[in-house]
């Protein structure tokens, strides 16, 4: 909305006092069609609100929200919380949500069981008006500390702040259409904002006192204003400059990928006219994803400039302009890539976004936020991450055995065992990929040893074979003990080295063996020798498989520092390493 030059009419206001209705003390009252009263809450009383059907009072009070339904007068409950008076409470166009607004605080609260939702903060001082956007999305609330602030109905997320009025801001509300916000202040102005990008519109200006209460005209081409001089002033809106453009974040809607993986989303435009470049800030959540990069789109013509990213904390600013060219209809302006932290549910919302023409006219086009959804959870999935990967199978295998409630128990029949095994298995398809790339996964379980796999083989192998479940974990088994098999017997560097007075020496097994280790001085005497016995094929390189030395020969005396060699021999392999103690 833009604002004509001139005000339209000025109504002075009479102050003639008709009681339309009965005050006592400390509540309000009304007739009832019996000849009934009925109390309208306690305390002072601060703003009133129907919600959107009628059937509901809200009643702002110095002491909670009071709620009565408007058929019968009765008190339905009272919502405290806050931690001083309520000055300002509002519906939700849905008639879903309530919010009010007292000091320093906004409180949002389930309409119809009068649950508290969430609490907003942000403000420095009283809160003295809400007011929700037409569509339901956003709430705008204007404060004593001078500021109007917008917040995402559904997350509380703080949206942007607007700043430019020196007094109190006493009075918000959104045009019908919800692309501008008027505010009315202390300072005896009326500001209009952009409700999209934040941008001041312009200031209006007549009032000699303070403006309490602002109000737009359903077909939203006249203001009204409500100032402490006793008049009210009416504004002609004109138009701002329109389009039937939409930039939407692509895909709408998603299931969040398991943390460590990527997301990429796309800004869209649909139905451009005339479009030389663009600006638009995108929020997110970032106890859910990491921004990694961007990119421009397809929209904008060949060679257009694209502004480097600005990126602040949750929001990343993104701009591109065309040079001496237009683009119309629909295409892609921007890609963003994330990194998921947390897999969970989270909003990714469009703000500011604004289209330029090539004479420099800004246009508002409608937005359409993405939703980040959190996936189904996976049976299969032990660890709850999003993914069932070798990190599930190696929880599974270290609990096997076991009886009683344990998650890794997948089938819930009271025990771990083959079928849990093979169930999670066949989680990972027929692709050798995915469960073979890290063994050492880090669950604080040990990796499954050769063993361990060709025993889980030979119990899946016995299970039904025509079944699909078992012939994708037996798919999955198989390239797994290829993978827990070392391709060759390799003798490795013990560590540490130096050493003083303990190593341990790794080494591994590419099949089946009578492993033999020797220690011998630089002059080839022996100074230990450790008979290993037979050992399956795998590898033997943590601590706790690998080989331990505390530098003490046969006798049990430590041995004096020097270099000495230590033989590994595994069947028909033999090999000789260097290692020094110094003390």
């Amino acid at each position: 909305m833009k604002m004509g030059p001139k005000r339209i009419v000025t109504l002075l206001i009479l102050l003639t006092l008709f009681p339309l209705t009965t005050f006592a003390q400390d509540y309000t009252q009304w007739s009832l069609p019996d000849g009934a009263t009925a109390r309208l809450g306690k305390g002072q009383i601060n703003e009133l609100a129907y919600s959107p059907d009628g059937t509901r009072l809200a009643v702002a009070s110095s002491i909670g929200i009071w709620l009565y339904d408007t058929e019968t007068g009765g008190e339905v409950a009272l919502l405290t919380g806050h931690t001083g008076s309520v000055r300002s409470v509002a519906f939700r166009p849905d008639g879903r949500t309530l919010a009010s607004g007292s000091y320093k605080e906004i409180h949002l609260w389930d309409a119809a069981s009068g649950a508290h939702i969430r609490t907003l903060t942000g403000h420095t001082w009283s809160v003295l008006s809400v007011a929700f956007r037409p569509d339901g999305r956003t709430i705008a609330s204007g404060s004593d500390d001078s500021t109007i602030r917008l917040w995402d109905a559904e997350s509380g997320a703080h949206i942007r702040t607007l700043t430019g009025h020196t007094r109190s801001v006493s009075s918000v509300a959104f045009s019908p259409d919800g692309r501008t916000i008027a505010s009315g202040s202390g300072d005896s102005t009326i500001r209009l904002w952009d409700a999209g990008t934040g941008a001041h519109i312009r200031t209006l200006t007549g009032h000699t006192r303070g403006v309490y209460g602002v109000a737009f005209r359903p077909d939203g081409r006249t203001l009204a204003s409500g100032s402490g001089d006793g008049t009210v002033l009416l504004w002609e809106l004109t138009p701002t400059a329109t389009t039937t453009a939409t930039v939407s974040v692509s895909p709408s809607e998603v299931p969040s990928p398991a943390i460590g993986e990527q997301l990429t989303l796309s800004l869209n435009i649909t139905d451009g006219e005339n479009v030389a470049g663009y600006q638009g800030t995108v929020q997110f959540d970032t106890s859910a994803l990491r921004y990694v990069e961007s990119a421009t789109g397809d929209f904008l013509p060949a060679g257009a400039f694209f502004v480097p990213p600005v990126v602040e904390g949750n929001k990343v600013t993104l701009a591109s302009s065309a040079i001496n060219a237009v683009s119309n209809g629909d295409g892609t302006l921007a890609t963003l890539t994330f990194e998921v932290v947390e897999v969970k549910a989270s909003t990714v919302t469009l703000s500011q976004v604004a289209l330029v023409d090539p004479d420099g006219e800004i246009s508002t086009p409608q937005i359409e936020n993405g939703e980040i959804t959190e996936p189904p959870q996976l049976v299969r999935d032990v660890n709850d991450d999003g993914v069932v990967n070798i990190q599930d199978l190696v929880i599974v295998g270290a609990n096997f055995g076991k009886t009683g409630e344990n998650p890794a128990d997948v089938n819930d029949d009271g025990v771990v065992n083959i079928v849990d095994l093979v169930t999670v298995a066949s989680a990972f398809g027929t692709t050798a990929a995915a469960p073979v790339l890290h063994l050492h996964v880090g669950t604080g379980h040990p990796s499954p040893t050769v063993s361990d796999v060709q025993g889980w083989l030979t119990q899946a192998r016995a299970l039904d074979l025509t079944d699909a479940t078992v012939q994708r974990g037996i798919i999955v088994l198989e390239h797994l003990l290829a993978a827990v098999t070392p391709k060759e017997t390799t003798l490795l560097p013990n560590y540490p080295n130096p050493f003083n007075p303990e190593t341990w020496i790794p080494y591994q097994l590419a099949t089946d063996s009578d492993v033999t280790l020797t220690i011998y001085t630089s002059k080839g005497a022996v100074v230990r020798r450790f008979e290993l016995g037979h050992q399956p094929a795998g590898f033997y390189t943590a601590r706790a498989q690998a080989a331990y030395w505390n530098g003490r020969n046969a006798s049990g005396e430590s041995v004096a520092s020097g270099v000495y060699f230590y033989q590994l021999r595994a069947g028909d392999y033999t090999a000789l390493r260097r290692m020094v103690i110094l003390k």
